[in-house]
């Protein structure tokens, strides 16, 4: 039963409501032993019928709601669900508890929140960097999980692909780059959203010496979880000596001969951007020394 698929997705449902019933309830309805299940422990499983059913009848009627408030008709839904009639389609949304109604014809378009972004305020190439990081994503997920081998199998391809296969061939940092990636396109879509929306509003936003640090320590956070482990790049406070082989000995770091100019590139890399950090924070203990002295 470990790898049933109906056992797995019947504990995931009844995770907070799991009844000692079900294990057995199960096997009975697949192995037709209704023998074995008593008839008090049929009559408890049969408890969970109802509740089960509402659940699901409260989900499909939600699902048919926002279908038809993104202006999609009757007549398109029933056709789409079960090749239904606009009257049978009707008439199974009432059964599932449904009581709301759209008007005939054209409907106005929804009026757009201010706390929500629209299609209007992304940009077209910022979209497709999201959708793009998603598919490497989705593509990394079954790599993963179905079709890795030493070699590396990729179903999808394009830059971020070129960019991940030179992590390594290990495929759990490859996956955890490609969520990475993914995480950026789609915060650095919203921001340029609410910029083209808002013009200056992130400007007002960093006003607050807070949000700086804020927005700082979590780009750091992701560059240091990132960026240098493709890079070659002392780890340890140890001396560091030319050599023959890249490698940690008990009193120093080793550097190949053929590696120290890409070590130095490294280290270039990571002072550049720790300068760039620390010049944030020194703007804020100069504001905040400001602040003190004001009050003095």
């Amino acid at each position: 039963m470990a790898d049933d698929p109906v056992q797995e997705m019947t504990t995931r449902y009844f995770r907070q409501r799991r009844n000692p019933f079900l294990d057995e309830l199960l096997r009975a309805a697949r192995n037709g032993q209704r023998e074995d299940l008593g008839a008090e422990d049929a009559a408890d499983a049969l408890h969970l019928v109802p509740d089960v059913r509402r659940d699901l009848d409260r989900a499909e009627v939600t699902l048919i709601e926002s279908v038809l408030d993104h202006g999609w008709t009757w007549e398109q839904l029933g056709a789409e669900y079960g090749n239904r009639s606009k009257q049978a389609m009707q008439q199974h949304y009432r059964r599932r508890g449904g009581k709301r109604s759209w008007p005939v014809g054209e409907r106005p378009p929804r009026a757009e929140s201010p706390h929500r972004l629209s299609d209007e305020d992304l940009a077209p190439a910022d979209v497709a960097n999201v959708r793009e990081a998603i598919q490497v994503l989705l593509a990394t997920a079954h790599d993963v999980a179905e079709t890795h081998t030493v070699d590396g199998v990729w179903p999808a391809s394009g830059a971020l692909l070129e960019e991940i296969s030179a992590i390594g061939l290990d495929p759990l940092p490859r996956l955890e780059h490609a969520c990475h990636q993914a995480a950026e396109a789609i915060e650095g879509m919203v921001v340029a959203g609410w910029e083209r929306r808002d013009p200056g509003r992130d400007a007002r936003r960093r006003q607050s010496w807070t949000v700086r640090l804020e927005d700082e320590m979590r780009d750091m956070a992701s560059w240091l979880d990132r960026e240098p482990q493709g890079r070659l790049l002392p780890r340890v406070d140890r001396p560091v000596r030319a050599g023959t082989a890249t490698a940690e000995r008990p009193d120093h770091l080793e550097i190949a001969a053929e590696d120290v100019e890409q070590v130095q590139e490294s280290i270039s890399l990571t002072l550049a951007r720790l300068e760039a950090h620390r010049a944030v924070f020194d703007q804020v203990i100069d504001e905040l020394r400001r602040r003190q002295a004001e009050l003095s």
